[in-house]
């Protein structure tokens, strides 16, 4: 019986209590008069801590976020927990999956990145297609004018990747752009006499150097101007009857002194003097013996041919796989294809032969090889 009274005591002491502060509040400040409480949360005539009077909605964008968000960590999360049950099967162990799913979102992360800087494509000249690589210009020609009998005039210049033109349409050719300088050419007439040359441009337009590459007949289809290497920054040019090679600056690094040549390619290029063919490197040395024949490097290697047998060296000039063929094809994915007489089979970068010689009728992978040029 004492009990039950104490806590009925108490309970009373507490209402008259509450009663007591909430009278004085009403008098003493008028919170209450000045901002009413809405009716629903008011029943009960407590205002509770944390408590407002209009509660924020998210709209439908914020939902889609919060779906799509949803998705992606529910799908990160379920790959990551099958490829921590592979692990499992195979090695007996898990991994924390945390590592594994930081792992797979780094992934994402760089897919991502290849997929909004990859090149994109821009539609010049009635549905001409042409592919733009970002921070870089490329080769657009348009209209310029006619001629006196209505044919139209067609001059080229540089558009950037959002389609302007930035370098007037002003050359009769022009190569792409590479490490901020790209061959364009001229062809013009002064006192009957025809002028066709090629030199160097920067971004701006303007002459790197003071060089000019003459075309001529000899030359037939050729250009008198190469490319600069995907890692190199020299092109041979065709000076005077040989060949030598420039730098972006305009200047000519290795003097014209080969009767043919070929692009830089990891580090070398090929070179004829006379009847015989060698690689250089990018200070003109000569890197390996010379040869009746040789090919630009592919995957490490380079076709060389020798007393009318084909084989391959690598970039240090060494012969990996001896002449013994009558044609082969550049390497392409680790394998090339070979010839002796009328036999054909495909070998690795050992030499061995992955398929025998043999008088195929056709070879379904002959169509992944360049055989252009076979004799």
């Amino acid at each position: 019986m004492a009990r039950g009274y104490k806590k009925k005591e108490t309970e009373s002491l507490a209402t008259e209590v509450f009663e007591e502060e909430r009278d004085t509040s009403v008098d003493d400040d008028n919170t209450l008069e000045e901002n009413p409480v809405p009716e629903e949360q008011a029943t009960d005539g407590i205002i509770r801590i944390g408590e407002h009077a209009e509660s924020k909605k998210l709209n439908k964008f914020d939902l889609f976020c919060l779906k799509i968000w949803t998705y992606i960590v529910a799908f990160v999360t379920t790959l990551a927990k099958w490829i921590n049950t592979g692990i499992f099967k195979i090695f007996k162990k898990k991994l924390p999956e945390r590592y594994i799913v930081a792992f797979i979102s780094l992934i994402i992360i760089i897919l991502l990145m290849l997929l909004f800087t990859a090149p994109f494509k821009i539609t010049v000249n009635e549905k001409q297609t042409l592919e733009i690589f970002n921070n870089s210009l490329t080769p657009v020609y348009q209209k310029v004018g006619d001629t006196a009998d209505g044919t139209p005039i067609y001059k080229w210049g540089y558009a950037d990747k959002k389609g302007k033109v930035v370098i007037s349409c002003q050359f009769e050719n022009a190569l792409e752009f590479r490490y901020g300088v790209a061959f364009v050419n001229i062809v013009k007439e002064t006192d009957g006499i025809i002028e066709n040359y090629w030199y160097l441009i920067d971004k701006k337009g303007k002459a790197k150097g003071d060089k000019k590459f003459y075309y001529t007949t000899e030359l037939g289809e050729r250009l008198p101007v190469g490319q600069f290497g995907e890692d190199d920054k020299l092109a041979w040019v065709y000076v005077g009857g040989k060949y030598g090679y420039i730098g972006t600056n305009g200047e000519i690094k290795i003097d014209a002194l080969y009767n043919d040549a070929g692009d830089f390619i990891d580090g070398l290029a090929r070179v004829r003097s006379g009847s015989q063919e060698f690689f250089i490197n990018t200070k003109g040395d000569q890197k390996s013996s010379s040869y009746d024949k040789v090919r630009d490097f592919s995957e490490g290697f380079a076709a060389v041919k020798k007393n009318e047998l084909w084989g391959f060296i690598n970039t240090k000039g060494d012969v990996v796989i001896e002449t013994r063929f009558d044609n082969v094809s550049d390497f392409y994915c680790g394998y090339a294809l070979v010839r002796s007489g009328s036999s054909y089979g495909v070998i690795d970068t050992s030499g061995k032969l992955v398929i025998p010689l043999a008088e195929f009728n056709e070879i379904g992978v002959a169509k992944y090889f360049d055989t252009s040029w076979w004799d």
